[in-house]
């Protein structure tokens, strides 16, 4: 029996398949089965997938009869998963030499740990490196971040076969979207979690991947998972006060001074009943950085309201405890600020 199972699924990946499946042959823990989904494939993956198959014994190449979706394909690969462990991994993506080694390792001494993801570096089509996120969370901190947005980047995830009741782990397949997000929490209801920044992957962005519409289904998804983590968590009234920050962070409403300044009180209402409970003074530094981020997010980048004077007057008068914290967070992460400026400049 393999230690870990890598479960690629696949859907007309000719372009980028062979790269993802030599990047997982090639590791330094060579200990695993390659299961490789192919959705009902109607391009030369199939070909591809065959060829590999018959030179090395580790791959298991399963074939879906009609096109699944991305969903129910990851749990039919991990009904044929054998593993002690599971690694997730997209037909176009790419493993560094190391990712399964340094992932097993950081398990195999954290018992209590349910799943570990890990940094990455963002690709394009032509494998350039778009940016690096190396961030490095402990579980407390995910679980504050799963509240609004996943932590890390699905194919960087590699996590228990098993649960510790003997049950499987399974994707939930109402959706059709979103799917990891919901697993990751998921996941997180049966042990702890980490993610260390080393970047171990190459995490491929496609420009226009997704359609206007495509990404409304993904941001609908999400808000059921983050609403779902922020209940179990806190106290109903405190989510009910961050009602009009969500609604900004989801693209459901524009900024205006009324919602920046119920979306800061929302804010202020969270930071104290966290920074209660914030484990270490690291942890409440951080807690106030990533408040601050978070409001301007919503309310500057994606509720619009930088485009605004009365909005950026209402944000910087309502947010001005939070903006020594977001100049210091703008600072450890300039890359991102950029890129949700750019990301304004678009629209």
């Amino acid at each position: 029996m393999p230690f870990v199972s890598v479960i690629i699924p696949a859907f007309n990946g000719a372009d980028f398949i062979r790269e993802a499946m030599e990047s997982v042959l090639s590791q330094s823990f060579s200990d695993f089965e390659l299961i490789v989904v192919d959705d009902a494939s109607t391009d030369s993956t199939p070909e591809i997938l065959a060829d590999f198959e018959l030179a090395d014994r580790r791959i298991r190449l399963l074939k879906n009869e009609k096109n699944l979706g991305v969903t129910r394909s990851l749990n039919v690969g991990l009904h044929a998963a054998t593993g002690k462990y599971v690694a997730r991994l997209d037909a176009d993506d790419v493993c560094l030499p190391n990712r399964l080694e340094r992932q097993v390792e950081f398990l195999e001494n954290h018992p209590d740990h349910e799943a570990v993801a890990c940094g990455y570096r963002l690709i394009d089509a032509n494998g350039r490196t778009i940016r690096v996120s190396n961030r490095t969370l402990d579980d407390w901190q995910i679980r504050w971040v799963n509240g609004f947005y996943p932590p890390a980047a699905a194919p960087t995830y590699f996590f228990r076969r098993v649960k510790r009741n003997g049950d499987r782990h399974f994707y939930d397949e109402s959706f059709p979207t979103a799917e990891d997000f919901a697993f990751w929490s998921t996941l997180s209801a049966h042990g702890k979690m980490h993610l260390f920044g080393e970047p171990l992957v190459k995490y491929r962005r496609h420009a226009n991947a997704n359609t206007a519409l495509q990404r409304l289904e993904q941001v609908k998804y999400s808000r059921v998972t983050s609403l779902g983590n922020l209940n179990a968590r806190l106290p109903a009234p405190l989510v009910e006060g961050l009602e009009p920050l969500l609604q900004m962070f989801t693209y459901q409403r524009k900024a205006d001074p009324d919602m920046i300044r119920a979306a800061v009180a929302g804010c202020d209402a969270l930071l104290q009943h966290d920074l209660d409970s914030a484990p270490t003074s690291g942890h409440r530094s951080w807690l106030r950085r990533m408040t601050a981020s978070l409001l301007a997010d919503a309310c500057l980048t994606r509720g619009e309201g930088i485009r605004g004077y009365s909005t950026v007057q209402a944000f910087l008068l309502h947010g001005r405890r939070h903006l020594p914290y977001l100049v210091s967070e703008v600072a450890r992460q300039p890359r991102l600020a950029l890129k949700s400026l750019k990301g304004i400049a678009k629209t």
